[in-house]
């Protein structure tokens, strides 16, 4: 029998049971997903799957770190320039666009939670560290807020995109609206952008400041 040109190419070969595994397991979690599902769905025999990835925990571990990586593909400008300072609008429409972009990787995020998976995804840290390093860079040149801690507002940032994106369907259905992206970016990013501009100084002392905020 002549090899099928999918065995012959291990790409073609890791592309197809990832681009499976993925939807089994966003759709069905990792306990209830089995690698003969995976093989009947990618068309790629059991033994050669174990062949690639070594074991299903392997393969689920490759299939995140495709997802998170992917980011980096899809901007590779941007993954890039570390030093750059944030860009609030810039990089909270990059990630609303490849998430949003990407169902199936939000599916399988919100998967995990059901399935009490907390596990740090491989390649996550670095998008955070990429994200924290940017706004550490703000903060230096004087055009965020010393006060914010940088790993806080990175996680901030990036729950106010994933919660929309994760329930924008049900917010057009409450609301009787078009999903609008783009207006709700708008918002997130002016209400932001107002509570990291830098505070103007003041001679103001405690006294004054407890009683402006009283």
């Amino acid at each position: 029998m002549t090899p099928s040109p999918r065995i012959r190419d291990p790409e073609a070969v890791r592309t197809a049971v990832l681009d499976a595994a993925l939807e089994l397991f966003a759709r069905h979690g990792f306990a209830d997903t089995s690698l003969r599902e995976i093989s009947r769905k990618s068309g790629v025999s059991h033994p050669l799957i174990l062949h690639h990835f070594g074991s299903k925990e392997a393969l689920y571990s490759a299939v995140k770190r495709r997802v998170v990586e992917g980011y980096a593909q899809r901007f590779p400008a941007a993954a890039r320039a570390i030093n750059r300072p944030i860009n609030l609008r810039a990089e909270m429409k990059r990630v609303l666009t490849y998430v949003g972009e990407n169902e199936l990787a939000l599916k399988l995020c919100a998967r995990t939670r059901v399935d009490d998976d907390y596990q740090v995804w491989p390649g996550e840290p670095d998008l955070f560290n990429l994200i924290q390093q940017r706004i550490t860079v703000a903060q230096q040149k004087g055009l965020v807020r010393q006060d914010l801690d940088a790993q806080q507002l990175s996680v901030m940032i990036l729950g106010i995109v994933f919660f929309w994106l994760d329930n924008r369907q049900h917010f057009a259905q409450r609301f009787g609206k078009p999903i609008d992206d783009d207006a709700f970016l708008d918002t997130a990013v002016k209400m932001i952008e107002d509570g990291l501009r830098p505070r103007a100084t003041t001679d103001a002392g405690p006294d004054n400041e407890q009683a402006a905020i009283a």
